[in-house]
């Protein structure tokens, strides 16, 4: 009496086979949309930061690429991959933007700190990207918050200023920022990448502080 032949179907390795195969398909097909999306989304990312840092400056941003030529200058420290931006209008220089990051409670915080030409003060500081928790450390990207910084001495002489938290209904000194409530390892965070950043730079370009 012969054996009956089992349906491959019907086999305990066709689930698996069948799962394999489903995944290699999206994996194929994610992997397809990433690749013929990210140079949109390199571009996007590009274009929303050169608006970001003619903005800290005031400048007009309705066409971001020409006000971005006529006012930014790009300068590159090849030796240390870094790069940072001279805002300069009708030949006179009004400032510089460094990108600053450091680390947040949930992860990275990149930011963009605007400052005098002689580095002395604070012009403007924008968020760009974050992962603290909404309605919480998340608030650092408010006005109320990032407007705090804003002419604000972040050095004085050749020392490089920490500011210093206060609660929110506390009146602030020059070297005093409001935390969120409820969020004070974000603002802290803030403040800590402010400093350290400010020091790694000045390392960068030269400058002498203690």
């Amino acid at each position: 009496m012969g054996t009956s032949r089992t349906d491959f179907k019907d086999t305990r390795f066709y689930p698996v086979i069948f799962m394999i195969l489903i995944t290699v398909v999206f994996i194929g097909v994610l992997a397809t949309f990433y690749y013929a999306t990210e140079e949109k989304v390199r571009g996007y990312q590009e274009e929303n930061l050169k608006q970001m840092i003619l903005k800290l400056f005031d400048f007009p941003s309705d066409n971001i690429r020409e006000d971005y030529q006529k006012y930014i200058i790009e300068i590159t420290l090849d030796e240390y991959d870094y790069s940072f931006y001279r805002a300069v209008q009708d030949s006179v220089n009004l400032g510089i933007c460094f990108p600053i990051s450091g680390s947040g409670l949930w992860g990275t915080i990149t930011a963009l700190l605007a400052v005098t030409p002689d580095m002395n003060e604070i012009i403007a500081l924008e968020i760009v990207s974050q992962n603290e928790t909404p309605g919480l450390g998340g608030r650092i990207t408010e006005n109320w918050f990032k407007e705090q910084f804003r002419n604000k001495q972040i050095i004085i002489g050749k020392n490089i200023i920490k500011f210093e938290l206060i609660p929110e209904e506390e009146k602030q000194k020059d070297n005093e920022v409001k935390q969120i409530t409820g969020a004070s390892q974000s603002s802290k965070a803030v403040v800590s990448i402010l400093y350290n950043e400010m020091r790694k730079i000045a390392s960068l370009i030269g400058f002498d502080y203690e």
